[in-house]
């Protein structure tokens, strides 16, 4: 099987979700390649750069311009339907020829703006290959599930109404978070905090923006360092200025440490007490396997936003809205204490899930698993 996964260097979710499925494939026999694309220049040279610029503007820059482009584009099914047949109009042309080039025998997209013009494609039968689309978020589905895929991964079963609501019955799997394996190998604290030199006593909160470095983590490091005792580690991704500024704001306080990019996430969520989140996208995933509770705070905006709240309601992180509600949700998190990380052996992984599907045995999968 070929197999090609499409997704995009929008954050770090998508991109991380597309390699974790490529390494899961290429450990599977019946695979011979797994490739990845995730550049915006598939869609085509205009669209392409409208979106790239697009994003690094509005998220980066102008959230609220992006907040009333979400709502709009996901609240209001004219819209909606406008906003999707814009995308084919004018991507589906280029994107079905960078996919014919690979010659895939199944597509997996794990970036929601495809996936409108990936189902275009596939229910009018320009796309002769099954095409799966992996939902990464429980809430703020707007895009991630389309009617013209033959199946949905799915990283929160919550969501497996809503797919087959849309989508029809059997095109929905549960399968295994798409993070590095090393996040479902059991570790310990102490462990944790030994590799990465930590010895001072005190709670430790971890605050990450994200791949963007996006949202309040200044104002949620200040909250952390009112918590008596408190340590502070900051993530701030690729956001090289959030760095600097942070690095700037907090250089007289021992208590906080600001990093930039890390690979090191699985030893810092096992270092650590409480998790304060922005974006809430993979990491919230990230920080359950590795047994620490999570707040999401400094992002309200858009899909960030809808999907912090159904985190909220699921009982998956706690949401605060405002730095009283951020200290009282830490507050909470610290005295409940770390919890058992739970255990996915028995979910299928998405590799598994890609090739029953190229198999024709999507349906029977998704009976079993439900």
């Amino acid at each position: 099987m070929r197999a090609l996964i499409l997704s995009a260097d929008v954050g770090e979710s998508h991109a991380a979700m597309a390699r974790a499925l490529a390494r899961g494939l290429e450990r599977l026999p019946e695979v011979e390649t797994a490739a990845v694309m995730s550049d915006f220049s598939m869609l085509g040279p205009l669209l392409g750069r409208v979106l790239a610029r697009g994003f690094e503007f509005h998220l980066g820059r102008v959230q609220w311009s992006y907040d009333l482009a979400y709502r709009l584009f996901t609240g209001v099914r004219a819209a909606q339907r406008l906003g999707e047949r814009a995308l084919f109009a004018l991507g589906g042309r280029a994107l079905l020829a960078r996919i014919e080039r690979e010659a895939p025998d199944v597509v997996v997209s794990t970036y929601p703006v495809l996936n409108p013009v990936l189902s275009e494609l596939r229910r009018r039968g320009r796309l002769g290959c099954p095409l799966a689309l992996v939902v990464g978020p429980l809430g703020g589905l707007g895009f991630w599930i389309q009617p013209g895929a033959d199946l949905h991964l799915l990283q929160y079963p919550q969501v497996r109404a809503e797919v087959e609501r849309i989508a029809g019955p059997g095109r929905a799997v549960q399968v295994r978070p798409l993070v590095r394996e090393e996040f479902f190998e059991r570790f310990s604290q102490q462990r944790a905090r030994e590799r990465l030199g930590i010895v001072a006593p005190g709670p430790l909160v971890l605050v990450s923006g994200g791949g963007w470095g996006a949202g309040d983590l200044g104002g949620a490091i200040e909250v952390c360092l009112s918590l008596p005792g408190a340590r502070v580690i900051a993530v701030c991704g690729r956001n090289e200025g959030q760095r600097r500024a942070l690095a700037a704001r907090f250089a007289g306080e021992r208590r906080v440490e600001v990093l930039g990019f890390t690979e090191r996430m699985r030893e810092l969520l096992w270092a650590a007490d409480a998790f304060v989140t922005a974006t809430a996208g993979l990491s919230v995933i990230e920080a359950r396997l590795c047994g620490c509770p999570s707040v999401c705070f400094g992002f309200a905006f858009g899909h960030v936003r809808d999907n912090t709240r159904a985190l909220a309601r699921a009982g998956l992180a706690r949401l605060a809205a405002t730095p009283a509600q951020l200290a009282r949700a830490l507050g909470e998190a610290l005295a409940e204490g770390r919890f058992e990380p739970p255990s996915f052996e028995r979910v299928p992984t998405a590799a598994e899930a890609t090739v029953a599907l190229w198999r024709g045995e999507a349906t029977e999968r998704a009976t079993a698993a439900s």
